[in-house]
């Protein structure tokens, strides 16, 4: 698995344990991401091998400490990424789909940037909370 696929999945799983789904099994995550519960399923060991989370059998993964906390950073990317493309001037319907795109691509450099200029930010333009 890449950097970049472990991220997406590790963001997909906080934004569900954010929304009350602290448990994902298979199914759910194959239907989120619109793959087979057999890869799902895959991802999901995969993940708890790499201490984001533990598979609980017949039940689904549950993010541990690690998890929780990666989720929590990339998140707040991408929600304060959100607040940059607002003063950019991005029209507010797309503005969670346009960091969507760049929030997992961007350097450290960047990151500390947006994290200056809006780290104080409680919500985003969306008005989801910043972890």
């Amino acid at each position: 698995m890449f950097i970049m696929e472990t991220k997406f999945i590790i963001k997909t799983l906080f934004i569900a344990w954010e929304n009350g789904n602290y448990v994902v099994g298979p199914s759910d995550l194959s239907k989120k991401l619109d793959i087979p519960k057999s890869t799902a399923y895959k991802i999901l060991i995969k993940m708890s091998k790499l201490g984001y989370g533990v598979y609980l059998e017949r039940k689904g993964f549950l993010l541990t400490d690690k998890g929780l906390k990666e989720g929590k950073k990339l998140i707040r990317r991408h929600r304060l990424l959100e607040c940059l493309l607002e003063d950019l001037g991005v029209r507010k319907e797309l503005i969670c789909i346009e960091a969507s795109k760049i929030d997992l691509d961007i350097g450290e450099e960047f990151e500390k940037f947006i994290e200056k200029k809006y780290g104080q930010k409680v919500t985003c333009p969306c008005g989801k909370p910043i972890p």
